[in-house]
């Protein structure tokens, strides 16, 4: 059965209250996909805490743990819109497979290299940058898939249902990956993350092949790829959605990056405290998402960004100078309001854009963790200078302030939910045709 047809015979099932929560799980497809992304996304969370904790461990440097986080990200910079314009061309199950596959050889390396004591700072270098250009192919393709396999009234809550399977393996993941650090070793760590990338891949074959819709095949790559920035220039409101989105990964986000001196160095605390920070950061996210999935029907979704990125930027203050009990519950409201910024940020970009260059724009997505580093390398050096707490609180201030100029800046945030409205309804009465066809 197809993807669109699972979505038709679903369409009408009544949910309210709490069943309302996971009404996407009743497609077929978007669960196997729903399963395959928890796989992947416990073990990307397991790698993180795990390679972070092993580089500190390795050079002592925050000045390290910020080159490992570039040699992801620059990749991800570079090949993410190269990776978006594929999405656009080609089966996107087969391109996320691939680059599933991708990942879970590079890290199979890793763990091999590991295991065999012949590890070095700069293998890490080395298959970081590779698993950065596999993420930028794996991830537009993955944001531009669902889509495909819900209908567009549970869009968000698809949506929200994905990054609270994120942040499920950010509250589990981190906390096991530090856990067996003990009795396995952070090689028997990696071995286990390396069999969840597997999982995922395997799951990616059941779902059903996506090909592009509706393309002109004498459109050359190149075209395409000046047609995917072509059409985030002429929409403003999708271009300020964009902007907002790529502040916090800049000024906020690097605090995870430092996650490890926190634990190292200001509380003392090993990997254990440094799994029961990252766990609380995903139950906070995971409640955050949780939230956003009964959010479709808000009237203000604009203004709930903003108040959410603001008050991340507060919150992620007080945990920069707290104890470290108090710097647990912090991070869970950095998490939660984080989250529920960029899931409505997120869904709005989702909703707004045509099928066409949708995997073009969602690999712009991709392009602000790659500009992650402009705020981690220079947290890095600074953080050696003033202190890492200092550093992490001149950056949530830097959030606060930057959010407020850009919905100065956008006007077209007013105006918002009344223009998601207007292109859902488009979209919902194109879907409706294109289902009387079909049938007919």
């Amino acid at each position: 059965m197809s993807a669109d047809s699972s979505a038709q015979d679903v369409r009408e099932i009544p949910a309210s209250g709490w069943r309302a929560t996971f009404v996407s799980l009743s497609v077929p497809e978007y669960a196997l996909y729903f399963w395959g992304m928890l796989a992947f996304f416990s073990g990307m969370n397991m790698m993180i805490v795990l390679r972070g904790y092993l580089v500190y461990d390795l050079t002592g440097s925050s000045n390290a743990l910020a080159a490992i986080m570039l040699s992801v990200s620059l990749p991800m910079l570079v090949f993410a819109p190269i990776g978006g314009v594929i999405t656009d061309r080609v089966d996107r199950r087969s391109l996320m497979l691939a680059a599933q596959l991708a990942v879970a050889f590079v890290n199979l390396i890793n763990t091999v290299l590991i295991l065999t004591g012949a590890v070095a700072f700069w293998n890490l270098l080395i298959m970081s940058v590779a698993s950065g250009i596999a993420f930028s192919f794996n991830m537009p393709a993955r944001q531009a898939a669902m889509p495909n396999l819900v209908p567009r009234h549970m869009l968000m809550n698809a949506i929200s249902l994905g990054s609270s399977a994120m942040n499920a393996t950010r509250i589990v993941a981190p906390a096991v990956g530090g856990l067996l650090i003990a009795p396995i070793g952070i090689g028997g760590g990696f071995a286990v993350l390396t069999a969840l990338y597997f999982l995922s891949a395997a799951l990616t074959l059941g779902l059903p092949k996506m090909p592009p819709k509706d393309r002109d095949t004498q459109v050359t790559f190149f075209s395409d790829f000046k047609g995917g920035f072509s059409y985030i220039r002429g929409d403003r409101l999708v271009l300020g959605l964009l902007l907002l989105g790529t502040i916090p990964m800049i000024f906020a986000m690097p605090y995870q990056t430092m996650l490890p001196v926190f634990a190292k160095d200001v509380w003392d605390v090993g990997p254990t405290g440094l799994g029961a920070l990252q766990a609380m950061g995903g139950v906070g996210g995971l409640v955050g998402t949780l939230i956003t999935a009964n959010m479709d029907s808000s009237p203000r979704k604009g203004w709930i960004m903003l108040a959410a990125a603001c008050m991340s930027g507060v919150f992620l203050i007080a945990f920069s100078y707290s104890i470290f009990g108090i710097a647990l519950a912090m991070i869970a409201c950095v998490g939660l309001l984080t989250m529920v910024f960029m899931t409505v940020n997120n869904t709005m970009i989702t909703t707004l854009i045509p099928d066409s260059v949708r995997g073009r724009v969602s690999s712009v997505l991709m392009m602000t963790f790659g500009l992650m580093p402009l705020g981690v390398v220079p947290a890095g050096i600074l953080a050696e200078i003033i202190g890492v707490e200092a550093v992490t609180a001149i950056g949530a201030g830097l959030l606060i302030l930057t959010v407020l100029i850009t919905y100065a800046i956008f006007p077209q945030f007013r105006t918002l939910d009344t223009a998601v409205r207007e292109q859902r309804a488009e979209r919902e009465k194109a879907w409706d045709a294109e289902a009387a066809v079909a049938g007919g």
